[in-house]
């Protein structure tokens, strides 16, 4: 045997030549045609981390070409290669020319003692999986109490044993020791998506066209793959910093205030803030136009639902600075504020204040307050947001989108006087805050 340091942790023993010999070249140099590259110590065969199934799959069923180990495993081969070889799963084998060792490997063989440490490794998985089978019935049963987790009963009793079974348990177990999470009298249509979200964006699948599209993202219908729920996914079409930035505000306002009924909750979304997953609403204000105007009091519900939905973010401090007919959607009944991503934050907390800037000013052209864009933007009240209101009623109502800092009022009737009430040009001659708006609508049929 010729010892050659190749990889750390690997001892390189040269093959003699067929005929037993090694013979000398004329620089005195072994002929030495083919090497095997194998773990110091001969540890016995096991799994290093880092694998999935398929991957550890092919790479210890039976011989394989470098090649081969490229297409599966693209630039990281060599460092997979090297450290199965470590962990004495497979036996790499190399070419030896002028007394080298030639890398790339030229492939590599499982490692003879690799058949009894599977065998070792599909006994704890046995018992593994009977254990996880034992606690997912055990868990199921628990559940039948509560008919909102449905799903995830579903889940426990069909789903293969695997790391997402796991996840589900996990998931159980927190929801059953969470009072908040047992309330079934709170628990929506979509809660099982919310108790199950890991961040992970192929838990979803969505349709390849958007239900809409705004000026930093696209929004898509879609479905949790595992409980089959309707969800929407909002998805950035421009990665840059700002719109990154925008959408993690959006996701954490989604977080914070998405158990209230008049705002649209937050249910998983991406580490990195690039998408983000809610539950999938049956239009916004501007495609339900016809059925407002038709409907006695259907305005009235609507309006009164968007001061509730922004009452707890304007006590904290946090304005919206973009309320408009899109932007206020149909969910489950009840009318929800949605896309907060050019909210302010609590004076105090904001960042750079162009994050928030559309174009020339802040906010929606037509719906934007007056000093959304003069002054200091960052500085508006709740009065922004009450100017926005009687923009959306106005818009609503007489049909046409309004112009920017251009009067526009319904044609008679009580709203009139709330819209020119809402949209004075100074922010102080407006109700201050949502209480003092909807004592306007006292007289609203």
């Amino acid at each position: 045997m010729r010892h050659l340091s190749v990889y750390p942790g690997l001892t390189t023993y040269a093959v003699p030549l067929p005929d037993g010999s090694y013979n000398t070249d004329r620089n005195g140099n072994p002929k030495i045609t083919r090497v095997t590259l194998e773990p110091e110590g001969f540890p016995l065969p096991h799994r290093p981390g880092g694998l999935t199934e398929s991957q550890w799959a092919f790479a210890t069923k039976g011989s394989r070409r470098w090649q081969s180990a490229l297409t599966k495993f693209g630039d990281r081969a060599q460092d997979i290669a090297a450290e199965l070889a470590r962990n004495g799963c497979i036996i790499l084998e190399c070419d030896f020319r002028d007394a080298r060792v030639v890398l790339p490997p030229r492939g590599w063989a499982p490692h003879p003692d690799l058949h009894a440490a599977r065998q070792e490794q599909n006994s704890q998985r046995a018992v593994r999986r009977a254990a996880q089978d034992d606690e997912a019935c055990r868990l199921a049963a628990e559940l039948t109490h509560y008919p909102t987790a449905g799903p995830l009963v579903a889940i426990l009793r069909a789903q293969r044993d695997g790391p997402y079974r796991d996840h589900v348990i996990e998931a159980t177990r927190a929801f059953l020791t969470d009072d908040t999470m047992t309330d079934t009298g709170r628990a929506a249509p979509w809660a099982a998506v919310r108790w199950l979200k890991r961040g992970t964006k192929s838990d979803y699948e969505r349709d390849h066209e958007p239900l809409a599209e705004g000026g930093q993202g696209a929004v898509y219908s879609g479905v949790h793959k595992h409980t089959r729920i309707p969800v929407a996914v909002k998805q950035l079409r421009y990665g840059d910093e700002d719109a990154v930035h925008r959408m993690r505000r959006e996701v954490s306002i989604g977080l914070l205030y998405g158990e209230h009924p008049n705002v649209m909750p937050v249910l998983d979304s991406d580490p990195d803030g690039r998408w983000f997953v809610m539950p999938l609403a049956i239009g916004s204000a501007a495609s339900h136009v016809d059925r407002l105007q038709r409907e006695p009091g259907a305005v009235r519900d609507l309006v009164t639902a968007v001061c509730e939905g922004l009452r707890r973010p304007h006590i904290d401090d946090r304005i919206h600075r973009d309320i408009k007919p899109a932007n206020v959607l149909l969910l489950n009944g009840k009318w929800v504020v949605a896309d907060w991503g050019l909210g302010r934050q609590p004076r105090g907390e904001t960042s750079i204040p162009r994050r928030t800037r559309t174009g020339t000013g802040f906010g929606s052209e037509g719906f934007a307050a007056p000093e959304l864009s003069s002054g200091n933007p960052h500085n508006v009240t709740a009065a922004a947001d009450i100017y926005s209101i009687g923009r959306l009623i106005a818009a609503i109502l007489t049909g046409e989108r309004p112009e920017q800092n251009v009067l526009l009022l319904p044609a008679g009737g009580p709203w009139r006087a709330v819209v020119a009430e809402a949209t004075h040009h100074k922010p102080t001659d407006r109700p201050q805050d949502v209480d003092e708006f909807l004592r306007l609508l006292k007289d609203i049929p």
